[in-house]
């Protein structure tokens, strides 16, 4: 992704209200990431932070330094705060997908080890329990 910094708060703030219907996710400094605006990327989102491994500020990492777009961001000392809007919300979910499997994968949980919500996730990305 393209890095854009903005480094007055107020000229953020617009640009924020002027691209809220245009990006994946707003990264707050007392929120943080809690949901991605496209539906597919929510879901894939959702089903990841079942593991404690795979949070909404690692999946928008990786997304940030593999995926094609833009994230705009004011590192300010109260907090940083950005949101980053992507080229192609299907290409992305495909590789945030792979993502989240390799991730998954490379854990290698025990089957008797997961919880419920974990075996759905399994399901979910079509991994084997």
């Amino acid at each position: 992704m393209k890095k854009t910094s903005i480094e007055k708060p107020q000229e953020y703030l617009d640009l924020i209200a002027a691209n809220k219907d245009k990006y994946l996710y707003n990264d707050h400094p007392s929120d943080g990431i809690d949901l991605f605006c496209d539906d597919k990327i929510e879901q894939i989102g959702w089903h990841a932070c079942t593991f404690d491994f795979l949070q909404y500020r690692n999946l928008a990492a990786f997304m940030e330094d593999n995926c094609d777009g833009e994230l705009v961001f004011n590192d300010h000392p109260m907090g940083f705060n950005a949101y980053a809007i992507i080229d192609d919300a299907s290409k992305t979910a495909v590789q945030l997908r792979e993502f989240c499997i390799k991730k998954i994968k490379e854990e290698n949980t025990p089957a008797d080890e997961l919880d419920d919500d974990q075996i759905e996730a399994m399901e979910f990305f079509g991994l084997k329990i």
